[in-house]
């Protein structure tokens, strides 16, 4: 469809092509060394669920060649964190600090449900102009960000701030979108470190509902369990760290992202992504 392309999120890559995960894997590490888990920054502390029962947390995406993909506004899942780097073909980004919903994005008070737009053509369409207001907007902590991310380039997504994904054609013009004939790839993977932790804490336990990646896979770790597995794993792990970061999430949430306008079970937030 020309105006929703499909685009692929595939979290098995790893298993079904394991050389794709090796080829980046050792060079990230080295060149990003936060990125390594065996570092001090205590970077993906989700792996202490183990492989299999933690949530999803990585994906090789793949958009159409000549067609306009991306995604739509969206926070990353469970409070985490993420990076993003694109292989083949660049990516255009727009993000929007935590508590400032983007142009024609309302999200309900508790993050159950956000009314959006269908389509990424239909935002830029509509909505646009606004954006472009708020770039000015007199507050500069409620200005949105926004550049170009080329291959052999990394992005780092904060957890709690909106952002939108647009692919761009290889030499990251706007205007070869459309006929540029390589397929869009990229690489990205969410986590959980010692500067998100407390408000991933938070989340599985107030946000139980809304609580993704481990639903379709009985090998994982419930929602209904995530929050207490993840916080005794985290206990013997690192017991300083989690006394910090329980303290911190029983207080407050760190990110203005959420809010406890209501603390009942939610439902998964409702995000649109062009497919």
């Amino acid at each position: 469809h020309a105006e929703a392309p499909l685009y692929l999120f595939d979290r098995t890559f790893n298993t079904t092509a394991p050389h794709l995960l090796h080829d980046y894997q050792a060079s990230l590490h080295q060149s990003c060394p936060y990125f390594n888990p065996t570092s001090s920054y205590h970077h993906d502390l989700f792996h202490l669920l183990g492989p299999t029962e933690r949530p999803d947390h990585r994906w090789i995406i793949m958009g159409p060649a000549n067609h306009p993909s991306g995604s739509a506004f969206h926070i990353e899942p469970n409070a985490t964190h993420a990076w993003n780097f694109p292989v083949t073909r660049s990516k255009y980004w727009i993000f929007y600090p935590p508590g400032v919903s983007p142009p024609g994005i309302h999200p309900s008070p508790n993050g159950d449900d956000v009314a959006m737009p269908i389509s990424l053509g239909e935002w830029f369409l509509t909505y646009w102009d606004e954006h472009v207001k708020q770039r000015c907007h007199p507050d500069e902590m409620k200005r949105p960000m926004e550049g170009i991310v080329r291959p052999g380039e990394i992005l780092f997504v904060p957890h709690g701030w909106w952002h939108l994904v647009l692919n761009l054609g290889s030499d990251g013009d706007t205007t070869t979108t459309h006929n540029d004939d390589t397929l869009s790839i990229a690489v990205t993977q969410n986590y959980v470190s010692a500067r998100n932790v407390s408000d991933v804490l938070r989340f599985l336990k107030t946000r139980q509902q809304q609580i993704s990646g481990c639903r379709d896979r009985p090998e994982a770790v419930s929602p209904e369990e995530l929050y207490h597995v993840f916080a005794e794993k985290l206990k013997v792990y690192d017991e300083a760290l989690w006394k910090t970061a329980y303290k911190d999430s029983e207080r407050t949430w760190m990110c203005h992202a959420w809010n406890d306008v209501e603390t009942k079970q939610d439902t998964t937030t409702t995000t649109t992504t062009i497919q």
